[in-house]
């Protein structure tokens, strides 16, 4: 794994506590901060999106889903990239996604790829 420790400030959205812990981990570990929260309520407003420089954000969230809150960033925050992520399979390409998602990337591909991805698109 390579160090990416270029100041740039990903947030992670998923209701899975597992994967935010490993996700946290393997970020410290590639010297990324990464900032992780349950859902959008618990990161308090939809306003503090934009001080991050990508989101990853679980397609399946209990109140909202990850598109539903894509949304929102594409509204307020059009240059913050989202990474969507499911442990189910999807239409990586899906029709009537907002703009902002610029990558999906399923679970199994690995929290590495996930955090290369979010990278990639910041880059």
């Amino acid at each position: 794994m390579a160090a990416m420790d270029n100041g740039k400030r990903v947030v992670l959205i998923d209701d899975n506590a597992g994967f935010r812990l490993i996700m946290a981990k393997v970020a410290k570990m590639r010297g990324m901060t990464l900032e992780t929260y349950e859902s959008l309520s618990d990161l308090g407003s939809v306003g503090l999106l934009g001080r991050y420089d990508a989101a990853i954000i679980d397609y399946d969230l209990d109140a909202m889903t990850g598109v539903e809150i894509a949304e929102y960033v594409e509204t307020f925050f059009s240059d913050v990239p989202v990474v969507l992520v499911s442990g189910v399979q999807r239409d990586p390409d899906a029709k009537g996604w907002p703009a902002s998602i610029k990558r999906f990337v399923h679970k199994e591909a690995g929290y590495d790829q996930i955090l290369s991805q979010a990278m990639r698109c910041i880059s």
